[in-house]
């Protein structure tokens, strides 16, 4: 097939063929890789981006616990803390002296208690969690905890959410005093360093004496009360086995029951008077700051973000520990997603219920194992919503915490310039494609131009028209071939005119007879180019020679057209203008049949049958 092609087709359909496949090609494959070019360096800032926002996020977080920590240990060695947390301890255990309650005043109390759990605490807890279970699971079971919560809880006349607002009880107890003292002063610091909550609890009998917000948890013992089971519980336990106390402990989220199911988490230090334990101070941490810090503020954009980027911090159970930027934009859509992700429809009620993902969300994609394996890198998977995204990861550096941090934009949005890039790559093919096309018509033409006319010349060459010149105006290749063509032209000119008087001097051969006498034998075909120049020569000799007969004999001429005869009668004539006789011997019988019926007229010249009659006439007549 490509030897047809290279054979039968014109040199100019070739041409420009080669050219367009040329053309394509090279714009094709110029594009491709444009194109990759472009994907690649799309998909590298896109990376690059959500790396720079995940090292930004990473050392914002970092740094904070850092703060956390040193806040804490700070306070918990603070005199006002220590002397605090003492008199707290002191002051509770002579509250239920102090109010002398009977059994018929007990008894009220514990009722209004009761109301406020069935009123307040349980539909909350029941809107937070889904199951709130029985009101003896969460009611304390010791007087003194039940006068407490009494006092600042069921009996505050602040709302729940406000509870923080009472500086101190009506009863003018002494635990009311120290209350009144100490409560503003860790309330103002609560409020500016945003702290959910702040717990002082006394090693004596593990009992919360003390909490800015009086949860429920409040009074309770975390040894033996509703909430011994909790993490709050746990932070206690671990802060009040730290041996130094400079130091502290961090315990991971998980849902606290006094926070209506909310997750929390807690970082306790033990507090010391000398060589005493007094208790342990617990900070509840403030959930709102993290997710402020991870989250921008909501100005996810300011972070390079877009869309549909967002930062993200999961824990060692592979769950959020900070909210998902989906779920706090579009509740709903975000809800849809995880269902159509395949989410266990129990923990998206759950998630629905609570407005939040943290600690609920499962995050089991490839990025989270890597990470939580000690790994940092970039990749691309599937989120928890299972859609396709760009997503740099690594571990934290946070003490007590296997926190990892993601930092993720979805595919089609880091890769939505692509397709703008296809359409302006798309713009410039057609607009690029027709200019090559004319230019290679151009340049075929430019090529074959000068090939068609040395063809031209070639083809007059093979005619045996030797007149026309090869035109020679190119310095290229082609311009080499045309001086070729014109060098190969003059040189059979200059052969074929050699060969012409070559060819002349032998069919015009003058045989002398005697001094006076001459024979031109003439052999082969005449036409009218050939008598003329029988004439020029046969009448040049004669002149040269002196000769007085000249003998013309056509024995050999087997055939004769009436021009060439009245060439051969005027050849004769031009003898006899010279003042020499001429004598046509060896005529046969079908060129004077042809002489006589087209009427060549031999008026006054000599005719002989043969040329040996002629000779005998010639030497006669000469006598």
């Amino acid at each position: 097939m490509l030897g047809s092609f290279d054979r039968d087709l014109p040199i100019r359909v070739r041409v420009l063929t080669i050219l367009a496949v040329v053309t394509l090609l090279s714009v094709g494959t110029v594009g491709a890789v444009s194109y990759q070019l472009g994907v690649g360096t799309l998909r590298q800032q896109a990376i690059d981006q959500l790396t720079v926002a995940r090292e930004l996020k990473a050392r914002q977080i970092e740094s904070y616990f850092r703060i956390i920590r040193d806040q804490l240990v700070t306070l918990s060695e603070n005199r006002m803390v220590i002397d605090a947390l003492r008199e707290f301890t002191a002051a509770a255990s002579t509250l239920d002296g102090e109010l002398g309650a009977g059994p018929l005043r007990r008894s009220e109390i514990e009722l209004g208690l009761r109301l406020h759990y069935q009123e307040e605490f349980l539909p909350r807890l029941q809107a937070g969690l889904g199951d709130a279970g029985s009101l003896s699971d969460h009611l304390p079971g010791d007087d003194l905890a039940v006068s407490l919560q009494h006092l600042y809880i069921s009996e505050n006349p602040f709302d729940v959410g406000s509870k923080q607002l009472l500086d101190a009880a009506e009863a003018g107890t002494r635990y009311d005093r120290v209350h009144e003292r100490y409560h503003p002063l860790f309330r103002t610091f609560l409020d500016r360093f945003g702290y959910y909550d702040l717990f002082l609890v006394s090693a004596a009998d593990h009992r919360v004496v003390y909490s800015v917000y009086k949860e429920i948890d409040f009074g309770t013992s975390l040894e033996s009360g509703p909430h011994r089971g909790s993490n709050l519980a746990q932070a206690y336990r671990v802060g009040r086995g730290l041996a130094a106390p400079s130091d502290a402990r961090l315990v991971d989220f998980g849902p606290y029951v006094p926070s209506y199911g909310a997750q929390a988490s807690f970082i306790a230090s033990p507090v010391v008077d000398g060589d005493e334990l007094l208790g342990v101070l617990v900070f509840q941490m403030p959930l709102s700051r993290i997710n402020e810090t991870m989250t921008n503020g909501g100005a996810w954009g300011s972070m390079g973000f877009g869309e549909t980027g967002e930062a993200y911090l999961v824990g060692p159970d592979q769950t959020l520990r900070t909210e998902s930027r989906f779920l706090v934009q579009d509740r709903d859509r975000y809800l849809e997603a995880i269902r159509d992700a395949g989410m266990d429809e129990g923990v998206v009620r759950a998630i629905e219920a609570q407005g939040s993902a943290v600690g609920l969300q499962p995050v089991r994609t490839e990025g989270v194992r890597l990470a939580l394996a000690g790994e940092t890198g970039v990749s691309r998977f599937r989120d928890y919503r299972g859609v396709q995204v760009f997503s740099s990861f690594r571990p934290l550096d946070i003490q007590d915490l296997d926190w990892v941090l993601m930092s993720e934009k979805d595919v089609s949005e880091a890769m939505a310039p692509v397709g703008s890039l296809a359409r302006r790559m798309l713009i410039v093919l057609a607009v690029l494609l027709p200019v090559l096309g004319l230019l290679a018509l151009w340049f075929a033409a430019n090529l074959i131009r000068p090939i068609r006319a040395l063809s031209v010349s070639a083809n007059a060459l093979a005619s045996g028209d030797l007149d026309q010149s090869v035109a020679v105006e190119r310095g290229d290749e082609v311009g080499d071939l045309a001086r070729s063509f014109e060098s190969m032209r003059l040189s059979l000119r200059r052969l074929i005119d050699r060969q012409n008087r070559s060819i002349e001097a032998l069919s015009t051969p003058l045989i002398p007879i005697r001094d006076d006498v001459v024979v031109l034998p003439i052999v082969g075909e005449l036409d009218p180019a050939r008598c003329d120049r029988l004439r020029d020569s046969l009448t040049g000799q004669l002149h040269a020679s002196g000769a007085r007969v000249a003998i013309l004999d056509l024995t050999g001429v087997t055939d004769l057209d009436l021009e060439v005869a009245e060439g051969l009668v005027g050849i004769a004539r031009s003898v006899r203008l010279l003042g020499a006789q001429a004598i046509i011997s060896g005529v046969q019988p079908e060129v004077a049949l042809r002489m006589a019926d087209g009427g060549v007229g031999l008026e006054g010249v000599a005719t002989a049958r043969t040329l040996r009659e002629a000779i005998e006439t010639a030497v006669e007549q000469r006598r």
